[in-house]
């Protein structure tokens, strides 16, 4: 399932996350500050005005930018001044200073490439390296200048590559450690925060429902068929309650049998019709792949949020209504209902008496 409109939402996939690469950011301040600077000064005493001005309107554009990532955790003026300034300053640099400024062009576009999403990356650079190649030709032979570009265009296509790998790499690591292995479902470790969002949209009235999901006869099925069979079944039922879901509602796999299905602002009529079809649909979908495993039903306990209420004590509430199918024959599903507080205290005292 993608993610709810209250979980927490990815950044940018276009790009390494800025915000937690804060030394990168740090490092390349410090480079521009120890070059940039006396290169854009040195200029304006020597005359060259437009370059100099050009370079250290640059490095103020980056200074400004990197201080409201680090102070405001946003971007201020975005990339599109930093990256014009840039690309004029080495310009006018290769026109000024000819060969010698073409060396510094390849550090900067593998930056470029590295810190600046995708799309703007490439354009940036297309520009770069159109733009240094025309400045280029006056102060060397064409072919000179033709393998200056080729080498460009090898460098940025690497680096291109390499960063690609790398975001997929970020990517798979990132599903790796939020979802469960088996099922695909999200693991419990990234329920917190979106249960906590849900609470707190419940107190701007855009309440929701949660449903605690348990397997019945799961551990009859391990037992008398093993636990390849007991795999099996999970898969079935979460790609049945991934079938008959929204997008936008997510599941947790929290351990064993256990599931909890977090609806996006769904009553609880809603939540209850949806229960029931994926109910149907996991017994239909058991007794056709698994006919040996066809006892397999499900119990549901669901609970609406409450304004104000901690996570914990919504997930309480969802417990207790499971409890109450369960206990009453399994096969069910029940809806938190304050009595379900007292009837499970009964029943408790009941069973250690």
């Amino acid at each position: 399932m993608d993610s709810l409109t209250f979980s927490v939402k990815h950044r940018d996939k276009d790009r390494l996350d800025l915000y937690k690469h804060r030394r990168v950011l740090a490092f390349i301040l410090l480079v521009t500050l120890v070059t940039f600077v006396p290169l854009g000064i040195k200029n304006l005493f020597i005359g060259e005005l437009g370059l100099g001005f050009f370079l250290l309107a640059f490095e103020l554009s980056l200074i400004i930018e990197v201080i409201a990532i680090f102070r405001l955790k946003r971007q201020l003026i975005g990339y599109f001044p930093p990256l014009f300034l840039l690309c004029i300053s080495i310009v006018l640099s290769i026109h000024t200073f000819g060969t010698l400024a073409t060396y510094w062009v390849f550090p900067v576009v593998m930056t470029i490439v590295f810190m600046v999403p995708k799309k703007m990356a490439m354009l940036t650079n297309a520009l770069i390296i159109f733009g240094s190649a025309l400045a280029a030709i006056p102060h060397q032979a064409y072919m000179v200048t033709l393998r200056y570009v080729l080498a460009l265009l090898i460098c940025v296509s690497i680096a291109h590559v390499v960063i690609g790998a790398m975001r997929k790499l970020q990517r798979d690591l990132r599903e790796l450690s939020i979802k469960d292995s088996l099922t695909g479902a999200l693991n419990r470790y990234q329920m917190d925060d979106s249960l906590l969002m849900a609470s707190e949209n419940a107190k701007m009235g855009l309440g929701t429902c949660i449903a605690l999901i348990d397997i019945d006869n799961f551990k009859l099925v391990n037992d008398l068929h093993g636990h390849d069979m007991g795999d099996k079944v999970i898969k079935v039922v979460v790609e049945r309650i991934n079938m008959n879901c929204r997008k936008s509602d997510l599941l947790f796999r929290l351990g064993g049998d256990e599931f909890l299905l977090l609806f996006d602002s769904t009553s609880v009529e809603s939540a209850v019709a949806v229960a029931h079809t994926i109910n149907n649909k996991v017994i239909e979908g058991i007794t056709k792949l698994y006919p040996e495993a066809s006892g397999v039903t499900l119990s549901i306990g669901i609970a609406e949020s409450i304004a104000a209420e901690e996570p914990e004590l919504w997930v309480k509430r969802a417990d207790l209504a499971l409890y109450d199918a369960k206990h009453s024959g399994r096969n069910q599903i029940k809806v938190y209902a304050p009595e379900h507080s007292r009837t499970t205290s009964k029943a408790v005292i009941a069973a250690l008496g």
